[in-house]
């Protein structure tokens, strides 16, 4: 991580939730670093409810989002095997509790 921000990085995406835990991340980097992604494709995005969907962006934003810093996004990208009711239930709670300042 240092050598990335050696070379002045200012943002680190994708952050893929198996790989990386974006909340050790926000702790030891987050004053130096933004975050964006981490809605899990894995299972959420593509297999889930809408309801986990919901659950998992106002987590983001509740644990990552305050102090700004972190933009909601996938862990990787979105591609279109991802259910669109899940893709549209990401924005819309992104877009209802994603605003600044966050309130928990």
């Amino acid at each position: 991580m240092e050598d990335i921000l050696n070379c002045h990085v200012d943002a680190l995406h994708p952050i893929e939730p198996k790989a990386m835990d974006i909340n050790e991340l926000k702790q030891k980097y987050g004053d130096r670093l933004a975050f964006i992604g981490n809605i899990d494709l894995e299972y959420t995005l593509i297999r889930g409810t809408t309801r986990d969907v919901v659950i998992l962006v106002r987590e983001r934003i509740r644990d990552i989002a305050p102090g700004g810093g972190y933009t909601v996004g996938s862990s990787n990208t979105i591609p279109g095997y991802v259910k669109f009711e899940n893709y549209i239930t990401m924005v819309k709670t992104t877009k209802k509790y994603g605003r600044y300042p966050i309130r928990h």
